[in-house]
């Protein structure tokens, strides 16, 4: 054992710390390998496939009801958890077009509610966000026509629904 440590130059504490990790993984590889369990029985894909059904069916059940402001940022939360894991949502929804008298403040809406201006997409939103977090707010409705993305007309569809106040 004095040979070992001087040879490695660890103590012997963490020599018995390598030994039972070293022991451990042996063990888990003749259980493995002896023939106690079938291979099938470590195979996990069907129930991941479950899971991932009923992520997707919440997901559905979320998009098919209205939401209100702190719904939709919840709602994009897990958008954004399921894009970090890989999973693709379908949207199937429309974009509703905004009630007559709807106005939202462009200076403290969040990327969800820009994106139910008409002609604001999730792209367009954050390029308002960034804009205006650089410029330090939008002093008047038309510098919203300063962002990449956003002329004259596409403002005319969505003046009636913004404010800055």
């Amino acid at each position: 054992m004095k040979k070992l440590k001087e040879l490695t130059g660890l103590s012997s504490k963490e020599l018995m710390v390598i030994g039972f990790l070293l022991l451990s993984f042996l063990t888990g590889l003749a259980v493995k390998y002896s023939g106690w369990k079938e291979a099938y029985q470590y195979d996990y894909s069907e129930s991941d496939e479950g899971f991932e059904s009923k992520i997707k069916s919440s997901f559905t059940d979320l998009k098919q009801q209205p939401l209100d402001s702190l719904q939709r940022q919840r709602a994009e939360e897990l958008n954004k958890l399921a894009d970090s894991i890989g999973m693709q949502i379908e949207s199937g929804t429309t974009k509703e077009e905004l009630p007559a008298g709807v106005i939202i403040n462009i200076n403290t809406a969040l990327a969800g509610d820009l994106t139910r201006l008409p002609g604001i997409g999730e792209v367009m939103a954050e390029r308002i966000i960034d804009y205006r977090t650089k410029q330090g707010g939008f002093k008047s409705a038309e510098e919203l026509m300063n962002v990449k993305g956003i002329g004259e007309k596409k403002f005319e569809k969505m003046k009636e629904h913004i404010s800055v106040k």
